[in-house]
């Protein structure tokens, strides 16, 4: 297993030659970098987030085991996970401004007003409970947001590596060139998530992938 310092090194040295390649800087790219090495790097990388995906909750295991699809089935639960909190929270508010009426109400009958006062004590009591229960789920969407960061991370290192090797079985001005785009593409902030992905498969096919 590469050791942590190499594994920064090459990653640096990765960063280094993308940057010169999407500046128009060719003379100081360096065809030499090790990227059969980072290949290897990446798939170390690749295992140890897809171990941390099988300890998250249960929908995001199953987007680890479909690593394709990873991004994308993240993100469609964690927007889930938004929305069930949300229309959990917002029954809760309702429930709360109906006992609260409820309250109201029965302070007029003073006959049974302490055992509707405990029974209301005890709704509420269940009701603060739902709300706490949600806070859980905050947390989880935090840390499946980072392993989507990270997802999207290795797919950005992914491609660069694919293009090194590109470049370096074709150094050609005109190749670097259309290589220069296509990380331009495949980084540009408003290139939508499918695109990236065909890009992706583009380079994958070059190498029989």
């Amino acid at each position: 297993m590469a050791e942590p310092q190499n594994i920064d090194k090459n990653i640096a040295s990765l960063v280094k030659a993308t940057e010169s390649i999407l500046n128009g800087e060719y003379e100081r790219l360096d065809i030499d970098i090790d990227a059969e090495g980072m290949l290897s790097v990446l798939a170390q990388k690749i295992n140890a987030l897809v171990v941390n995906m099988k300890s998250a909750e249960t929908p995001l295991t199953n987007a680890g085991e479909q690593a394709p699809n990873a991004v994308s089935h993240a993100r469609n639960v964690i927007e889930l996970m938004s929305q069930s909190t949300g229309q959990v929270l917002d029954n809760a508010d309702r429930l709360s401004q109906e006992i609260e009426s409820l309250e109201g109400q029965l302070r007029g009958d003073t006959a049974s007003a302490p055992e509707h006062e405990q029974r209301l004590s005890q709704i509420k009591h269940h009701l603060f409970d739902i709300v706490a229960s949600q806070s859980y789920q905050d947390v989880a969407r935090q840390r499946m947001e980072q392993l989507v960061e990270d997802l999207d991370q290795i797919r950005d290192w992914l491609v660069e590596v694919l293009v090194i090797l590109n470049i370096q079985q074709n150094s050609s001005i005109e190749n670097v060139e259309q290589k220069a785009q296509l990380l331009r593409e495949v980084n540009g902030s408003s290139t939508p998530e499918a695109l990236k992905q065909d890009l992706v498969d583009d380079l994958l096919s070059e190498f029989g992938f």
